[in-house]
């Protein structure tokens, strides 16, 4: 059982929950506010021109090859672990540029956990970060 904290909301003094930093009540709100942010995300003009990009022949056929060719996570790999990749990931985001988004030399092969790494600093916090 982990150690139960005070919730780190200011004001509240009711107990978090298990290995969270919230109580019950300030949790569910901030889990409301995250599902808000992101259908809000989901909306914008980059997102609905992505969206169409990903449902391409092209693009399916292309990540297939791709990861038959590339079937280890690099981020992964550079900490010496051999993880297998599922995702095709845009090394530079490509905000709905089509000529960008097919760029195999702009793919790198990720596992889900390294691709939704990636993704929440580029969506949430603005930080793309270039491989060399």
């Amino acid at each position: 059982m982990a150690i139960r904290k005070v919730c780190c909301r200011p004001g509240c003094d009711d107990l978090s929950i298990d290995g969270g930093a919230h109580c019950h009540r300030h949790e569910q709100e901030r889990l409301d506010k995250q599902a808000a942010r992101r259908a809000r995300a989901k909306l914008g003009r980059e997102a609905q021109a992505g969206i169409e990009l990903y449902a391409t022949r092209a693009w399916k056929d292309g990540r297939r090859a791709f990861l038959a060719r590339q079937v280890t996570c690099c981020d992964c790999g550079e900490l010496g672990l051999v993880v297998e990749a599922t995702e095709v990931d845009h090394i530079e985001p490509h905000r709905g540029d089509r000529a960008k988004f097919f760029d195999r030399t702009n793919w790198q092969a990720l596992c889900k956990p390294c691709h939704s790494r990636k993704t929440a600093r580029e969506v949430w916090h603005g930080g793309a970060i270039r491989k060399s």
